[in-house]
């Protein structure tokens, strides 16, 4: 069968190489418009960096001097590919649906085997691009095709659904909708909200928690703190670098910056503006990647430390934070941090006897939502925005705490509420927030929860209103430190908009609802309502083990316990009698004199 069609080989006149242009066929017989650009001469057989956009491949002609630097300079052949149904490729666009593995449709691999078939391929075929460009490369290393042999993954979900369409079980409104609109493919937001609103095989296929062992290559991945797809590189890591298939387990990098979206790499992120060695130039990395990887060459790239990320804190001081750390797992070893919500304040363990008990109530109108300032956008203005504006509105509660001892924290933040609500379905929204002594406000992190998916993604499970429900609030992976003299504040409410759909309170189906109601939230304060911080300081509370003697022993990812065999304990060291009901999260087990991290996940 014949597998491409070439259209015309064009020569560049300011620049050596040349641009070829085809249609490559897929195993459906959908052909792709895909340009490749060689060097001239062309002296025998290159290898490949391959990028799969739909942005249009035809636009990367519009950087010449990038082209020739790769091609001509760096001695690769480049290969650009416009998607299914985008620009000049034929087909329909299904935004990534035929990326990946789904139904037969494996454009990402049927393209790879075909550039491994040319003649100026040597066999080796690696893919670089952010975004959207890095959606494609992660769904085409999960169809582990032969000749590829790396990848360079900027600012990607690892999960569409959790990562970018339904975090929180909430449907991403404004900005999912505007690049929607932006690509010409708002029909895929009835697919989403009225035919896959839940977390459903469809959404399976773009999801490669479902199948790490299935890849087989070296990921670099990079991203930042307020990246749009935060945390979905991070849990891209870990999954392939403890649980991937061969070629992949012990392989991977992660690099997190303190960027956004549009800002990778820059120092300029949002209100704020950090230190200069927030400044990353990336092409001093990716082409040492590539050259290992792709010709062979030993330059001790795989000698760097896997774990790369940004430290943040305050700009409007000096300390020992805005640093880069370096590490050989993420996450680091950290020690619970339990900040209790109480009378307007949040207590530790040990100033529990003074809390005040008692309940805070969110009255929740759909059509005054809190407006989004700042935080993990695409479209919306992103990043660590002032969010004082937002702190006096009556829907929002605030529990504060003036820090005298500096705190620190890297990783998972989660919020602890017992709660209760007087409708079927709302939602719990919250913000971790660095009160600066200027008075300024800066967003750190926020999550959302739709309450309809308190215990699981897959189905709707409404309210009975009244009763009270203990639910835990994501509020994202992050690496800071507030120091001494700053407040930390906590403020939830039940709506962040226009980054999140409102709410309607009704139950109704996503994007069928027909009313508005308003909400009546309560939230209960006492220990069930804790706000949990990741710290790098071990408090001592109720610490049994020295985790010093573990914080270089084995890691081990798991979904299931029970096969597991040896003594299990919390993180803060207190044994655990039954483990087959846990939730997700960091313990230790103990197998003889041997330490091991557990990472237990969804």
């Amino acid at each position: 069968m014949k597998k491409y069609a070439l259209i015309f080989v064009l020569s560049v006149s300011l620049y050596p190489y040349w641009k070829s242009e085809y249609m490559v066929e897929m195993r459906d017989g959908v052909k792709l418009h895909t340009n490749v650009y060689l060097p001239q001469p062309l002296t025998g057989s290159y290898p490949v960096i391959l990028i799969r956009t739909p942005y249009g491949a035809d636009n990367f002609d519009s950087y010449p001097p990038v082209i020739s630097y790769i091609v001509d300079g760096k001695g690769y052949i480049l290969v650009v590919q416009d998607t299914r149904g985008r620009f000049k490729s034929e087909g329909v666009d299904s935004v990534f649906l035929d990326d990946g593995w789904r139904d037969g449709k494996w454009d990402g691999y049927d393209t790879v085997e075909w550039i491994a078939e040319q003649s100026w391929c040597d066999g080796n075929v690696g893919t670089y691009g952010g975004s959207a460009m890095g959606i494609t490369q992660y769904l085409l290393a999960g169809t582990h095709p032969e000749a590829l042999k790396c990848c360079f993954v900027v600012v990607a979900p690892w999960s569409m659904y959790h990562d970018c369409v339904f975090p929180g079980g909430e449907y991403r409104e404004y900005d999912v909708d505007g690049w929607l609109s932006g690509q010409g493919s708002m029909y895929m937001k009835d697919y989403y909200l009225n035919f896959h609103p839940n977390y459903d095989e469809e959404w399976m296929n773009l999801d490669l928690s479902t199948r790490p062992e299935s890849v087989n290559v070296p990921i670099y991945h990079v991203s930042g703190w307020y990246d749009f797809f935060n945390p979905g590189q991070i849990k891209g890591f870990i999954d392939l670098q403890y649980r991937g298939g061969n070629g992949a387990i012990g392989t991977q990098k992660l690099i997190m910056g303190p960027w956004t979206h549009g800002t990778i790499g820059k120092r300029e992120v949002g209100e704020l503006t950090y230190p200069e060695n927030a400044v990353v130039l990336f092409d001093t990395i990716y082409f040492r990647w590539f050259d290992h990887y792709l010709k062979g060459i030993d330059n001790g790239i795989e000698e760097v430390s896997p774990v790369k990320f940004y430290l943040m804190g305050p700009v409007d001081m000096t300390g020992d934070w805005n640093k880069w750390v370096e590490m050989d797992t993420f996450p680091p070893q950290t020690y619970p941090l339990p900040l209790y919500l109480g009378d307007g304040k949040l207590y530790t363990p040990d100033e529990l006897e003074n809390l005040e008990m008692g309940e805070d109530t969110i009255v929740y109108d759909p059509h005054d939502p809190v407006p989004t300032i700042g935080g993990n956008n695409l479209i919306l203005d992103a990043g660590p925005y002032d969010w004082t504006q937002n702190l006096s509105r009556e829907d929002v509660i605030l529990y504060e705490r003036e820090v005298e001892e500096d705190i620190e924290f890297v990783g998972d933040v989660y919020l602890y509420l017992e709660i209760s609500s007087d409708r079927t379905d709302t939602d719990i929204t919250a913000f971790l927030i660095d009160g600066y002594p200027d008075g300024r406000n800066m967003l750190i992190t926020d999550g959302i929860l739709r309450l309809r998916h308190r215990n699981t993604y897959e189905n709707d499970e409404l309210l009975i209103p009244g009763e009270k429900y203990r639910v835990k609030v994501y509020l994202g992976t992050t690496a800071y430190h507030i120091p001494a003299g700053h407040t930390l504040i906590l403020a939830v409410s039940s709506s962040n908009y226009p980054r999140f759909m409102r709410n309607t309170n009704t139950g109704e189906p996503k994007g069928l609802e027909h009313d508005t109601l308003v909400a009546t939230n309560i939230l209960y304060r006492g220990d069930n309502s804790y706000l949990m911080l990741p710290s790098t300081k071990d408090y001592g509370w109720g610490v049994e083990i020295a985790h010093k003697e573990v914080r270089h022993q084995r890691v081990m990812l798991v979904k299931d316990m029970r096969g597991l065999k040896g003594e299990f304990y919390t993180i803060t060291g207190r044994k655990i009698e039954n483990r087959e009901t846990l939730p997700s999260g960091i313990y230790l087990m103990r197998e003889g004199d041997e330490w091991i991290k557990i990472i237990k996940t969804e």
